[in-house]
């Protein structure tokens, strides 16, 4: 199992995208525009858009009057790249866009992904030194029924581990599709931390924040919500690892990372049902005199 904690992408590392800001239907906030409750504005400096609380005009920008304004998210471009909401950037048939994270990175992970292929790319002083391209197409073929008549439907995710490591490395990430809407919930670029082998009868898990009340006479009236998944596995470690998984612990306090319990081994079937976006709920350590130790990982998706 890996773990990526995410590295911050701010507009020195995000070089370009396709995906404008602002976007269509997006308004940049004006100091002399009268705006009424409810109409939204963006700010180009912070990548977020705005709601209007008070109806007037205010000179002050909304990311300092919060009195007036209410931050409601980033904008499209940056949907991405913001981890601590469930987001996501959308364009019509592709999106390219090029990072420069100024560090060495080791790992890759496009999440919540509606699209037939990512491409990936890197660059090191001018030669490209890394390609990979996902098709995200699938099929459920376990009959010949399936095979002849099957939907096909699309894989979430492209995660990537073996990044080269070079810190003037420049990524370029094309999400495409030969028509409709391409869209991506998060993106992520960091170290990867291995963190053991996940042993067997790992579960998949769902929250469902659905509801189901009845009346006197036992009719149910459903309100549908979204159901969050989950996942909790047993790991097996030895105790040299202990350290780094303390920080690893510690770094992920309320802070999402992308979980991995089978690496980057994309082609087996369980891949997506242990990959998660998230927060852990439980991370416990057992270290024993034999120098092999466990840890107990519940995760929850963001």
């Amino acid at each position: 199992m890996r773990a990526i904690p995410p590295i911050a992408i701010d507009a020195a590392k995000l070089t370009s995208s396709t995906v404008a800001e602002p976007a269509a239907g997006e308004t940049v906030w004006n100091a002399g525009t009268a705006y009424v409750v409810g109409d939204r504005a963006i700010r180009t400096s912070t990548h977020r858009v705005y709601e209007r609380l008070v109806a007037g005009t205010t000179a002050t920008a909304p990311e300092s009057d919060t009195a007036n304004w209410l931050d409601v998210g980033p904008t499209l471009r940056w949907a991405m790249f913001d981890t601590l909401r469930n987001s996501a950037t959308t364009a019509t048939t592709s999106m390219t866009l090029v990072v420069t994270p100024g560090q060495r990175v080791d790992s890759i992970a496009l999440m919540g992904v509606v699209a037939e292929s990512v491409s990936i790319s890197m660059t090191s002083g001018g030669p490209v030194v890394y390609t990979a391209t996902d098709s995200l197409v699938l099929r459920n073929t376990l009959s010949w029924t399936n095979y002849f008549f099957g939907a096909f439907k699309y894989a979430g995710s492209a995660v990537h581990f073996d990044l080269p490591q070079y810190s003037n490395g420049i990524i370029t990430i094309t999400i495409s599709r030969a028509s409709g809407t391409v869209s991506c919930g998060a993106l992520v670029l960091g170290q990867s931390v291995y963190m053991g082998t996940v042993l067997t009868q790992a579960k998949s898990e769902a929250l469902n924040f659905s509801s189901v009340t009845r009346d006197a006479f036992g009719n149910a009236t459903l309100v549908p919500r979204r159901t969050v998944p989950a996942t909790n596995s047993t790991l097996h470690i030895t105790n040299d690892m202990v350290d780094a998984l303390r920080d690893l612990r510690a770094l992920g306090n309320a802070t999402p990372m992308v979980w991995s319990g089978l690496d980057d081994k994309t082609q087996n079937p369980c891949f997506d049902s242990l990959l998660v976006l998230g927060v852990y709920k439980e991370f416990s350590i057992s270290m024993e005199n034999t120098g092999y130790g466990s840890v107990q990982l519940s995760l929850e998706e963001i």
